[in-house]
Protein backbone atom coordinates (compact mmCIF):
# COMPACT_ATOMS: atom_id res chain seq x y z
CA UNK A 1 0.00 0.00 0.00
CA UNK A 2 3.05 2.56 1.15
CA UNK A 3 4.96 1.49 -2.18
CA UNK A 4 1.72 2.54 -4.26
CA UNK A 5 1.08 5.31 -2.57
CA UNK A 6 4.95 6.57 -3.25
CA UNK A 7 4.74 5.50 -6.82
CA UNK A 8 1.41 7.33 -7.33
CA UNK A 9 2.83 10.70 -5.58
CA UNK A 10 6.15 9.84 -7.51
CA UNK A 11 3.93 10.07 -10.88
CA UNK A 12 1.76 13.10 -9.62
CA UNK A 13 5.10 15.12 -8.74
CA UNK A 14 6.32 14.77 -12.54
CA UNK A 15 3.46 15.37 -14.44
CA UNK A 16 3.42 18.93 -12.09
CA UNK A 17 7.06 19.54 -12.86
CA UNK A 18 7.02 18.62 -16.81
CA UNK A 19 3.35 20.74 -17.15
CA UNK A 20 4.08 23.96 -14.97
CA UNK A 21 3.67 25.98 -18.22
CA UNK A 22 0.37 25.19 -18.62
CA UNK A 23 -0.95 24.36 -14.85
CA UNK A 24 0.62 27.47 -13.55
CA UNK A 25 -1.06 30.00 -16.06
CA UNK A 26 -4.30 28.15 -15.73
CA UNK A 27 -4.17 27.97 -11.58
CA UNK A 28 -3.77 31.83 -12.13
CA UNK A 29 -5.91 32.11 -14.75
CA UNK A 30 -8.40 30.03 -12.39
CA UNK A 31 -7.77 32.24 -9.07
CA UNK A 32 -8.58 35.43 -11.42
CA UNK A 33 -11.63 34.24 -12.30
CA UNK A 34 -12.62 33.27 -8.49
CA UNK A 35 -11.60 37.57 -8.04
CA UNK A 36 -13.83 38.43 -10.97
CA UNK A 37 -17.01 36.79 -9.23
CA UNK A 38 -15.95 38.47 -6.01
CA UNK A 39 -16.22 41.85 -7.85
CA UNK A 40 -19.55 40.98 -9.44
CA UNK A 41 -21.01 39.40 -5.87
CA UNK A 42 -20.13 42.95 -4.93
CA UNK A 43 -23.02 44.37 -7.54
CA UNK A 44 -25.68 41.66 -5.87
CA UNK A 45 -24.51 43.30 -2.63
CA UNK A 46 -25.51 46.83 -3.53
CA UNK A 47 -28.63 45.57 -5.10
CA UNK A 48 -28.34 45.19 -8.53
CA UNK A 49 -30.04 42.04 -8.92
CA UNK A 50 -30.48 40.31 -12.61
CA UNK A 51 -33.57 41.66 -13.36
CA UNK A 52 -32.64 45.31 -13.67
CA UNK A 53 -28.86 44.11 -14.62
CA UNK A 54 -27.90 41.23 -16.26
CA UNK A 55 -25.96 38.40 -15.04
CA UNK A 56 -23.50 38.79 -18.10
CA UNK A 57 -23.28 42.49 -17.65
CA UNK A 58 -22.15 41.85 -14.78
CA UNK A 59 -19.33 39.18 -15.94
CA UNK A 60 -18.44 42.11 -18.27
CA UNK A 61 -18.24 44.42 -16.28
CA UNK A 62 -15.90 42.73 -13.39
CA UNK A 63 -14.03 41.21 -16.13
CA UNK A 64 -13.67 44.85 -17.33
CA UNK A 65 -12.36 46.26 -14.20
CA UNK A 66 -10.17 43.20 -13.39
CA UNK A 67 -8.26 43.87 -17.09
CA UNK A 68 -8.14 47.48 -16.90
CA UNK A 69 -6.75 47.30 -13.21
CA UNK A 70 -3.93 44.78 -14.77
CA UNK A 71 -3.33 46.89 -17.73
CA UNK A 72 -2.95 50.32 -14.94
CA UNK A 73 -0.48 48.53 -13.20
CA UNK A 74 1.31 47.23 -16.36
CA UNK A 75 1.86 51.07 -17.25
CA UNK A 76 3.03 51.90 -14.64
CA UNK A 77 5.46 49.05 -13.97
CA UNK A 78 6.89 49.54 -17.65
CA UNK A 79 7.22 53.24 -16.63
CA UNK A 80 9.22 52.90 -13.60
CA UNK A 81 11.29 50.59 -15.28
CA UNK A 82 12.49 52.76 -17.93
CA UNK A 83 13.14 55.36 -15.01
CA UNK A 84 15.60 52.90 -13.80
CA UNK A 85 17.33 52.66 -16.73
CA UNK A 86 17.61 56.14 -17.22
CA UNK A 87 19.70 56.54 -14.57
CA UNK A 88 21.97 53.64 -15.55
CA UNK A 89 25.20 55.96 -15.62
CA UNK A 90 24.25 56.87 -11.84
CA UNK A 91 24.29 53.16 -10.69
CA UNK A 92 27.24 52.17 -12.75
CA UNK A 93 29.38 55.27 -11.06
CA UNK A 94 27.67 54.47 -7.33
CA UNK A 95 28.57 51.15 -7.61
CA UNK A 96 32.29 51.52 -9.22
CA UNK A 97 33.05 54.05 -5.78
CA UNK A 98 31.24 51.04 -3.18
CA UNK A 99 33.51 48.62 -4.92
CA UNK A 100 36.44 51.59 -3.90
CA UNK A 101 35.41 51.15 -0.35
CA UNK A 102 35.05 47.77 -0.28
CA UNK A 103 39.07 47.86 -1.50
CA UNK A 104 40.03 49.72 1.40
CA UNK A 105 38.38 47.75 3.85
CA UNK A 106 39.45 44.12 3.06
CA UNK A 107 42.00 42.45 1.72
CA UNK A 108 41.00 41.94 -1.52
CA UNK A 109 42.17 44.35 -4.34
CA UNK A 110 40.21 46.09 -6.47
CA UNK A 111 42.44 45.49 -8.98
CA UNK A 112 42.18 41.67 -8.68
CA UNK A 113 37.72 42.55 -8.60
CA UNK A 114 38.15 44.37 -11.53
CA UNK A 115 39.79 41.24 -13.19
CA UNK A 116 36.63 38.88 -12.94
CA UNK A 117 34.29 41.38 -14.02
CA UNK A 118 33.57 45.62 -13.76
CA UNK A 119 30.85 47.42 -12.66
CA UNK A 120 29.56 48.41 -15.80
CA UNK A 121 29.22 44.33 -17.22
CA UNK A 122 27.81 43.67 -13.90
CA UNK A 123 24.96 45.86 -14.44
CA UNK A 124 24.41 45.37 -18.51
CA UNK A 125 24.43 41.79 -17.02
CA UNK A 126 21.75 42.29 -14.18
CA UNK A 127 19.84 45.00 -16.55
CA UNK A 128 19.61 42.66 -19.50
CA UNK A 129 18.13 39.71 -17.02
CA UNK A 130 15.82 41.99 -15.67
CA UNK A 131 14.56 42.66 -18.94
CA UNK A 132 14.53 39.43 -20.28
CA UNK A 133 12.19 38.14 -17.14
CA UNK A 134 10.11 41.04 -17.73
CA UNK A 135 9.23 39.98 -20.66
CA UNK A 136 9.06 36.64 -19.82
CA UNK A 137 6.36 37.64 -17.30
CA UNK A 138 4.20 39.77 -19.53
CA UNK A 139 4.09 36.99 -22.17
CA UNK A 140 2.92 35.07 -19.13
CA UNK A 141 -0.25 37.34 -18.54
CA UNK A 142 -1.48 37.93 -21.80
CA UNK A 143 -2.16 33.76 -21.51
CA UNK A 144 -3.24 33.68 -18.09
CA UNK A 145 -5.98 36.63 -19.72
CA UNK A 146 -6.74 34.12 -22.06
CA UNK A 147 -7.35 31.22 -20.44
CA UNK A 148 -9.32 33.31 -17.94
CA UNK A 149 -11.52 34.13 -20.64
CA UNK A 150 -11.69 30.27 -21.34
CA UNK A 151 -13.05 29.89 -17.83
CA UNK A 152 -15.14 32.41 -18.10
CA UNK A 153 -16.97 31.34 -21.25
CA UNK A 154 -17.75 27.85 -19.28
CA UNK A 155 -18.72 28.92 -16.39
CA UNK A 156 -22.52 28.90 -17.59
CA UNK A 157 -22.15 25.31 -18.22
CA UNK A 158 -20.24 24.14 -14.90
CA UNK A 159 -23.01 22.97 -12.84
CA UNK A 160 -24.33 21.39 -15.76
CA UNK A 161 -21.22 19.12 -15.93
CA UNK A 162 -21.23 18.66 -12.49
CA UNK A 163 -24.57 17.76 -13.00
CA UNK A 164 -24.01 14.95 -15.39
CA UNK A 165 -21.22 13.55 -13.56
CA UNK A 166 -23.10 13.33 -10.16
CA UNK A 167 -26.77 13.05 -11.19
CA UNK A 168 -27.80 12.04 -7.57
CA UNK A 169 -29.09 14.99 -6.09
CA UNK A 170 -27.38 14.17 -2.35
CA UNK A 171 -23.68 13.58 -4.30
CA UNK A 172 -24.32 16.97 -6.61
CA UNK A 173 -25.33 19.12 -3.43
CA UNK A 174 -21.89 17.70 -1.78
CA UNK A 175 -19.61 18.58 -4.65
CA UNK A 176 -21.32 21.51 -5.23
CA UNK A 177 -20.74 22.66 -1.71
CA UNK A 178 -16.99 21.88 -1.90
CA UNK A 179 -16.67 24.03 -4.44
CA UNK A 180 -18.11 27.09 -2.92
CA UNK A 181 -16.06 26.11 0.27
CA UNK A 182 -12.88 26.09 -1.89
CA UNK A 183 -14.21 29.42 -3.89
CA UNK A 184 -14.87 30.99 -0.25
CA UNK A 185 -12.07 30.09 1.21
CA UNK A 186 -9.55 31.41 -1.68
CA UNK A 187 -11.67 34.89 -1.93
CA UNK A 188 -11.53 35.36 1.46
CA UNK A 189 -7.64 34.63 2.16
CA UNK A 190 -7.05 36.75 -0.92
CA UNK A 191 -8.94 39.72 -0.14
CA UNK A 192 -7.95 40.07 3.06
CA UNK A 193 -4.07 39.33 2.16
CA UNK A 194 -4.67 42.28 -0.60
CA UNK A 195 -5.93 44.27 1.30
CA UNK A 196 -3.86 44.39 4.06
CA UNK A 197 -0.61 43.96 1.64
CA UNK A 198 -1.76 46.79 -0.16
CA UNK A 199 -1.89 49.30 2.49
CA UNK A 200 1.28 47.87 3.56
CA UNK A 201 3.11 48.94 0.36
CA UNK A 202 1.05 52.07 0.17
CA UNK A 203 3.02 53.18 3.19
CA UNK A 204 5.95 51.66 1.82
CA UNK A 205 5.28 53.23 -1.44
CA UNK A 206 5.31 57.03 0.62
CA UNK A 207 8.72 55.95 2.25
CA UNK A 208 10.16 55.75 -1.51
CA UNK A 209 8.93 58.31 -2.87
CA UNK A 210 9.69 60.71 0.52
CA UNK A 211 13.41 59.65 0.29
CA UNK A 212 13.72 59.68 -3.32
CA UNK A 213 14.07 56.20 -4.38
CA UNK A 214 13.85 55.84 -7.89
CA UNK A 215 10.79 54.10 -9.19
CA UNK A 216 9.04 54.33 -5.88
CA UNK A 217 5.98 52.45 -7.52
CA UNK A 218 8.21 49.07 -8.69
CA UNK A 219 9.63 48.76 -5.44
CA UNK A 220 6.14 49.01 -3.62
CA UNK A 221 4.70 46.55 -6.26
CA UNK A 222 7.58 44.04 -4.92
CA UNK A 223 6.46 44.98 -1.61
CA UNK A 224 2.78 43.71 -2.51
CA UNK A 225 3.64 40.91 -4.40
CA UNK A 226 5.80 39.14 -1.47
CA UNK A 227 3.54 39.76 0.43
CA UNK A 228 1.75 36.74 -1.08
CA UNK A 229 5.00 34.36 0.34
CA UNK A 230 4.71 33.42 3.42
CA UNK A 231 7.48 34.19 5.85
CA UNK A 232 10.25 34.89 3.27
CA UNK A 233 8.36 37.21 1.22
CA UNK A 234 8.99 39.93 3.59
CA UNK A 235 12.77 39.47 4.06
CA UNK A 236 13.22 39.67 0.12
CA UNK A 237 10.66 42.77 -0.62
CA UNK A 238 12.67 44.24 2.34
CA UNK A 239 16.17 43.40 1.35
CA UNK A 240 15.84 44.05 -2.78
CA UNK A 241 14.87 48.56 -2.29
CA UNK A 242 17.30 48.25 0.88
CA UNK A 243 20.11 46.86 -1.47
CA UNK A 244 19.61 48.81 -4.64
CA UNK A 245 19.30 52.34 -2.55
CA UNK A 246 23.40 51.52 -1.56
CA UNK A 247 23.45 51.79 -5.46
CA UNK A 248 21.27 54.56 -6.24
CA UNK A 249 22.88 56.72 -2.94
CA UNK A 250 25.98 55.20 -3.06
CA UNK A 251 25.66 55.58 0.60
CA UNK A 252 24.14 52.72 3.44
CA UNK A 253 22.62 55.66 5.77
CA UNK A 254 19.14 55.44 3.14
CA UNK A 255 19.92 51.69 2.66
CA UNK A 256 19.24 51.46 6.52
CA UNK A 257 16.56 53.71 6.91
CA UNK A 258 14.47 51.83 4.11
CA UNK A 259 15.44 47.98 5.04
CA UNK A 260 14.25 49.33 8.97
CA UNK A 261 11.47 50.55 7.67
CA UNK A 262 9.75 48.48 5.29
CA UNK A 263 10.64 45.53 7.61
CA UNK A 264 8.70 47.01 10.46
CA UNK A 265 5.80 47.98 8.53
CA UNK A 266 5.56 44.28 6.70
CA UNK A 267 6.46 42.86 10.24
CA UNK A 268 3.33 44.84 11.81
CA UNK A 269 1.16 43.75 9.06
CA UNK A 270 1.97 40.01 8.50
CA UNK A 271 2.43 39.40 12.72
CA UNK A 272 0.02 41.65 13.93
CA UNK A 273 -2.67 42.99 11.80
CA UNK A 274 -3.14 39.89 9.73
CA UNK A 275 -3.38 36.95 12.44
CA UNK A 276 -6.26 39.33 14.17
CA UNK A 277 -7.91 39.97 11.01
CA UNK A 278 -7.80 36.58 9.13
CA UNK A 279 -8.84 34.67 11.97
CA UNK A 280 -9.09 30.83 10.89
CA UNK A 281 -9.78 32.03 7.35
CA UNK A 282 -6.78 29.46 5.89
CA UNK A 283 -6.70 27.35 8.76
CA UNK A 284 -3.39 25.63 7.95
CA UNK A 285 -0.91 24.69 10.33
CA UNK A 286 2.29 26.86 10.06
CA UNK A 287 4.73 24.07 9.52
CA UNK A 288 2.26 22.87 6.70
CA UNK A 289 2.74 26.26 4.78
CA UNK A 290 6.66 26.23 5.49
CA UNK A 291 6.93 22.52 4.25
CA UNK A 292 3.92 23.92 1.31
CA UNK A 293 6.24 26.78 0.35
CA UNK A 294 9.46 24.38 0.05
CA UNK A 295 7.74 21.51 -1.67
CA UNK A 296 6.07 24.04 -4.50
CA UNK A 297 9.26 26.25 -4.56
CA UNK A 298 10.97 23.73 -5.90
CA UNK A 299 8.66 22.55 -8.19
CA UNK A 300 7.59 25.25 -9.87
CA UNK A 301 9.90 27.68 -8.31
CA UNK A 302 8.44 31.54 -7.44
CA UNK A 303 4.96 31.07 -8.99
CA UNK A 304 4.70 27.88 -7.07
CA UNK A 305 5.76 30.16 -3.77
CA UNK A 306 2.65 32.31 -4.71
CA UNK A 307 0.39 29.65 -5.28
CA UNK A 308 1.46 27.28 -2.18
CA UNK A 309 -1.13 29.17 0.05
CA UNK A 310 -3.71 28.54 -1.89
CA UNK A 311 -3.26 24.86 -3.33
CA UNK A 312 -2.77 23.83 0.34
CA UNK A 313 -6.11 25.70 1.70
CA UNK A 314 -7.88 23.72 -1.29
CA UNK A 315 -6.03 20.63 0.00
CA UNK A 316 -7.31 20.74 3.00
CA UNK A 317 -11.04 21.29 2.19
CA UNK A 318 -11.16 17.97 -0.61
CA UNK A 319 -9.12 16.05 1.73
CA UNK A 320 -11.75 16.61 4.45
CA UNK A 321 -14.94 15.33 2.72
CA UNK A 322 -13.24 11.73 2.09
CA UNK A 323 -13.10 9.07 5.06
CA UNK A 324 -9.71 8.14 3.09
CA UNK A 325 -7.97 11.56 4.21
CA UNK A 326 -9.86 13.16 6.31
CA UNK A 327 -6.92 12.13 8.31
CA UNK A 328 -4.74 13.86 6.55
CA UNK A 329 -6.87 16.88 6.36
CA UNK A 330 -6.34 17.30 10.19
CA UNK A 331 -3.02 16.76 10.11
CA UNK A 332 -2.61 20.00 7.36
CA UNK A 333 -5.12 21.98 9.62
CA UNK A 334 -4.39 24.59 12.46
CA UNK A 335 -6.41 23.67 15.17
CA UNK A 336 -7.50 19.64 13.91
CA UNK A 337 -10.59 21.08 13.64
CA UNK A 338 -12.06 21.01 9.61
CA UNK A 339 -15.65 20.86 8.82
CA UNK A 340 -17.03 17.40 7.24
Amino acid sequence: MTSHALIIFSIVVVILYLGQSLIIPLMFATILWLLMRKIRSLFYIIGLRDKWFPKWLKTILSTTILFSTVWVIGLIFEKNIQELVRYYDVYNKNLTAIMKDFDQISHYKIEDLTRSFNSNDLISKYFTSALSSLQTIISNVVIVLIYMLFIIMEESSFKFKVKALFPERAAYDERIEVIRRIEKAITNYLGIKSLIAMVSATICYLIFALMGLNAPFFWALLIFMFSFIPFFGVLISSFLPAIFAIVQYGSYSESLIILFSTGSIQFFAGNIVEPRVMGNTMNVSPIVVILSLGFWGFIWGLPGMFLSVPITVIMVIIFSKFKATRGIAILLSERGEIEH
